[in-house]
């Protein structure tokens, strides 16, 4: 008896899962389409199908983000480390950056509280990747039509941790900053963030996400048209 696993990687989405169409009632339909487009930002999941019937797919984007998720974690441990050593010493100029204070304390405990847990669950979807990016694991997971969202989902969740707690240690730093007594802490974390801004923003508009997200809103813009 042959393994699941081991089948042609041909006969894979060869053929359009029936359970992923759209739903008949109203409420599912659009239900279905607002996780298409969270997940997936298309209307359906004719893209996801197309791109996975392709060879070994499946296996390469899961081992893609194992790789990716493993820097993130080292990324993690930083944030953490940062956080843990504002929050265990005192600041050595008091009057013009005072990281003890109660709001920027408040962002610093949450943003160690996050990276520790986004640690957690990085660490779990390492151990457990090397099981659901086998093909048998793909053909448990397509049998059922919410079952990608939450597989998604599930790949999601130690990425949004991240960017909450990186998040939470910049807005500690703002609060800081802002909150010092002194105009040129201000000026120099008002330039510091102006310019990190602007940089930031030249690579999402060199990015490929940037120019797929421009193409949507054009395509919901000319079918909201008609044209």
């Amino acid at each position: 008896m042959s393994n699941p696993s081991q089948t042609n990687p041909e006969s894979f989405f060869c053929k359009f899962p029936r359970k992923w169409e759209d739903p008949k009632s109203f409420i599912s339909r659009h239900m279905f389409k607002l996780c298409c487009l969270i997940f997936t930002w298309r209307g359906d999941l004719h893209w996801l199908h197309n791109l996975l019937k392709e060879g070994n797919t499946w296996e390469e984007l899961h081992r893609q983000y194992l790789t990716q998720l493993n820097q993130v974690s080292i990324v993690q441990g930083l944030v953490l480390t940062t956080a843990a050593v504002f929050i265990s010493s005192n600041p050595p100029l008091r009057a013009d950056v005072n990281y003890t204070s109660h709001a920027s304390y408040a962002c610093l405990a949450e943003s160690l509280v996050f990276s520790l847990f986004g640690l957690l669950f990085q660490l779990r979807i390492s151990a457990a990747g090397f099981l659901f990016q086998d093909r048998s694991a793909a053909e448990i997971i397509i049998e059922r039509r919410w079952r990608i969202f939450w597989h998604l989902l599930g790949l999601a969740v130690p990425i949004v941790i991240f960017g909450v707690s990186v998040v939470l240690l910049l807005i500690a730093i703002v609060l800081t900053g802002f909150a010092s007594d002194s105009d040129s802490v201000k000026l120099y974390l008002s330039i510091t963030f102006a310019f990190l801004s602007a940089c930031h923003l030249v690579s999402i508009l060199g990015s490929p996400f940037y120019h797929h997200l421009s193409n949507l809103f054009i395509r919901i813009l000319r079918n909201a048209s008609g044209h």
